[in-house]
């Protein structure tokens, strides 16, 4: 655990753990924005559920000794909420089985609105869930349907109140700004709606459209484009200053919670821990190796993933980059004796390169660490690219 206080004026506190990521890569429909993998062919979860047991089962040595005990199962997608409460037992009885778990592991499900009610809820608390990330997006009719999710404003809001009456305490939602047809004051109207709710946990991406999804599509015919940097930039400092004002910790470029409850998974992402991806699709890092399953799902119901499996040996400059890429969109930002001990050759350079940022005022240097500054945190992804080692 570490504990530093930036110039944003507020102690930040991370934890550092191993984890397991399961992609469950069904969606009964495709939303308009999405291009993570995924297949809307739902009639395969039971073969699927196969494959996934027997990959579990196979990888239960990746973890090396020192990381052995897993403090973080996660389950994304694609809809995890589409596998049924018995899929989902069937799952966490094989990683009970063949993993070490602490005894305050963070359990996490991605979840639908439209696929959620009362006993389902009850059902993923039977199982050992303590915590949930709803899938609202919006809490306006409009965005939801022109991003063509499933759900409407209504269920966003019964199922919030359900998923607090099934006896979840650690519950997060996701949100999406950013959208060409809405503006800064309608987004406002979404926070001011979340906070009705005792809420732990904010994911807030900014729309990017992507070629390969239906939005790419209209921005190739020109029926939709992104908004101009400056409406970006006003918006992620409402949000940021908004959220904060309601009790959430803006710790990394995309994410707030109350109470220090960050995502374990996602940190352990961030501070280059290693975590195991099962399901096609999925990442894993061993912390040498980058390991990834073909996005294929008839090839892993047919071969399962060591058919699909593929791994890259990353270089000095590739884990140096990554450490900075994923380092400097937190809070807490870089600790330099760390970056030291790894990357001792590269040390000189990078310490040129960030002078000239910190002298614009746009990084920080304090307590052994650097990180964005609150001017600099928004153009955070250009000063990285200007650092990373090529």
């Amino acid at each position: 655990m570490a504990r530093l206080r930036d110039d944003f004026g507020v102690d930040l506190i991370f934890y550092f753990m191993a984890g397991i990521y399961i992609h469950v890569p069904f969606c009964k429909t495709r939303c308009h924005y999405c291009d993570f993998f995924k297949s809307t062919k739902v009639q395969y979860r039971n073969q699927f559920l196969g494959q996934l047991l027997k990959e579990l089962e196979e990888r239960s040595d990746f973890f090396s000794k020192s990381e052995k005990v897993i403090h973080s199962v996660y389950f994304g997608g694609g809809t995890p909420s589409l596998l049924a409460v018995e899929q989902l037992e069937e799952v966490l009885n094989v990683i009970r089985k063949e993993y070490s778990l602490a005894d305050d592991t963070e359990f996490t499900i991605e979840v639908n609105p439209d696929d959620l009610d009362a006993e389902y809820l009850s059902g993923l608390r039977s199982l050992g869930f303590n915590r949930i990330s709803l899938g609202i997006q919006s809490f306006f009719d409009e965005d939801l349907k022109k991003m063509g999710r499933r759900h409407n404003s209504i269920q966003s809001r019964n199922v919030i109140e359900q998923t607090f009456a099934a006896g979840f305490e650690n519950v997060g939602i996701d949100l999406i700004y950013g959208l060409p047809w809405s503006d800064q004051e309608k987004f406002l109207q979404n926070l001011i709606v979340m906070n009705q709710y005792p809420l732990k946990h904010l994911s807030a991406y900014h729309l990017t459209i992507e070629p390969n999804t239906q939005f790419g599509r209209d921005k190739k015919r020109k029926k939709l484009s992104e908004i101009e940097e400056e409406q970006s930039e006003q918006l992620f400092w409402m949000l940021h200053d908004e959220a904060e004002k309601l009790g959430f910790e803006h710790y990394e470029i995309s994410n707030f919670c109350r109470d220090g409850l960050y995502s374990r998974h996602n940190t352990s992402y961030w501070t280059g821990k290693s975590y195991l991806g099962a399901g096609p699709g999925a990442h894993s890092f061993d912390g040498i190796r980058r390991f990834w399953n073909k996005s294929d799902l008839h090839q892993y119901l047919e071969s399962g993933y060591q058919s699909g499996v593929s791994n890259e040996i990353l270089t000095e400059n590739d884990r140096f980059n990554e450490c900075l890429m994923l380092g400097l969109r937190t809070r807490k930002g870089i600790d330099l004796e760390d970056l030291k001990a790894n990357h001792f050759g590269l040390m000189s350079q990078f310490e040129n390169n960030i002078q000239k940022w910190t002298e614009r005022g746009l990084l920080q240097q304090e307590c052994g660490r650097i990180f964005g500054t609150r001017k600099g945190w928004f153009l955070i992804d250009g000063i990285i690219e200007d650092l990373f080692e090529v």
